[in-house]
């Protein structure tokens, strides 16, 4: 089995999708107190949407003495959203850290926070952060909203749900919040309650492509390729530049057997996106099924230079020289994905594979002993394993496989 991924992608997406992102300006501040009706032109600029005329008007409001209290809590919590918009999070917590040190009832700091600690991926700070706005102010639905993508992103999706529902109770016109509860019903495999809530997010917002993007991915994980693919094509139509979405259509065209249409979607996701490693990696598979295993093996090591943590290039390489016969190149493909993955069942049955081709039947043996300890349920790795042990002549052994592989799975074999 030769290893393809979809992709998920939330509700705010630039080249590297990210829940977090965008989300500075919303809390962003409207203005400074003060005796004089007008604002000072630091004031003025330090409220300015542009990070680089922002930061050097809060510098010099903090910097002149002359400011209350309360101005220089929000002139360090714009500056902090102005450092955000750079990309310098570091920067902006520190900001952040300054204005609720001035205020620590100030909810939009601690919001602004919490939103830079989710995109630092310090996700526990960020709840922490995100409670204390909602003990501050208990209807930001944006406070329940980034609580969820957290909790989302720690893999705790009954909590991101229950967020998400607390975010749409409150602005029940909240497509990013069905958005996102609709990825989490998906990560549960709830499916028919995920596509009920990218419909509503397409109700909401008809131009909503990451909507249509993620309820393909619905259709795809139930089967239904058709469905899928013509809600990538509507996300492509309303995004031409959606590379996410190129990759997924390329996904169902490749469930369909259709291969050189998904090796097209790859291609232009690839031309998109260079450094898009999951297409590559797809694009690998689907000339992987047409047997064009040298493609497929420089596609798997552009991903393994892209991505040198990511376990099923090497697993799918070493499934391409396997194919080919190079079966000591698939075994040190196969070691490098369980030095990645050890807890993989798949990686021990391939390789066991690869050892019972090259004649090495102790070792196949081990590895499909291995994988059974990690899937009891694994029917493959009992076949293969009968294949084995029949082949050292253990047939009493090998027919106790079979008769295990066969109660798992009634077509094993066949």
């Amino acid at each position: 089995m030769t290893i393809r991924d979809a992709a998920m992608i939330g509700p705010t997406i630039t080249a590297m999708p990210s829940r977090w992102a965008l989300l500075f300006v919303l809390m962003h501040i409207a203005g400074f107190s003060g005796a004089a009706t007008a604002q000072t032109l630091d004031q003025q600029r330090c409220s300015a949407p542009d990070p680089d005329v922002a930061i050097p008007g809060c510098t010099a409001m903090i910097q002149s003495g002359h400011e209350t209290q309360e101005n220089l809590a929000k002139a360090y919590n714009n500056r902090g959203n102005a450092y955000g918009e750079k990309g310098d999070l570091d920067r902006a917590i520190a900001d952040y850290d300054q204005a609720i040190r001035l205020d620590p009832r100030y909810a939009h700091a601690y919001y602004n926070r919490g939103r830079a600690y989710g995109e630092k991926g310090d996700l526990d700070r960020a709840i922490a952060d995100f409670d204390q706005v909602i003990r501050l102010d208990p209807k930001v639905a944006l406070a329940y909203y980034n609580r969820g993508n957290a909790y989302g992103d720690k893999g705790d999706n009954d909590r991101a749900i229950a967020d998400y529902t607390e975010a749409i109770r409150l602005d029940p016109k909240y497509a990013n919040a069905y958005n996102n509860r609709g990825n989490a019903y998906d990560d549960k495999g709830d499916y028919e309650s995920a596509i009920a809530d990218f419909d509503q997010a397409i109700r909401l917002d008809p131009k909503y492509a990451y909507a249509y993007n993620n309820r393909g991915n619905a259709y795809h994980y139930k089967g239904d390729n058709d469905r899928a693919i013509a809600d990538y094509d509507e996300a492509i139509r309303l995004d031409p530049k959606y590379a996410t979405a190129y990759n997924n259509r390329g996904t169902a065209y490749d469930d369909k057997g259709d291969y050189n249409r998904a090796i097209a979607d790859y291609d232009e996701a690839i031309r998109l996106d260079p450094k898009y490693a999951l297409a590559y990696n797809n694009r690998g598979t689907a000339y992987y099924e047409k047997a064009d295993y040298d493609r497929a093996i420089a596609d798997y090591d552009e991903v393994m230079r892209l991505d040198p943590k990511y376990a099923n290039a090497p697993y799918n390489r070493g499934r391409a020289y396997d194919a080919k016969g190079d079966y000591d190149r698939a075994i040190a493909d196969f070691d490098q994905a369980i030095r990645l993955n050890p807890k993989d069942a798949v990686y021990y049955n391939e390789r066991g594979i690869a050892y019972r081709h090259k004649g090495d039947y102790d070792r196949a043996i081990a590895d499909y002993t291995e994988a059974i300890r990690l899937d009891s349920k694994y029917a493959k790795a009992y076949y293969n394993r009968r294949l084995a042990k029949r082949a050292k002549g253990d047939s009493a052994g090998g027919d106790a496989d079979i008769a295990k592989a066969k109660q798992l799975n009634s077509s094993v074999g066949n």
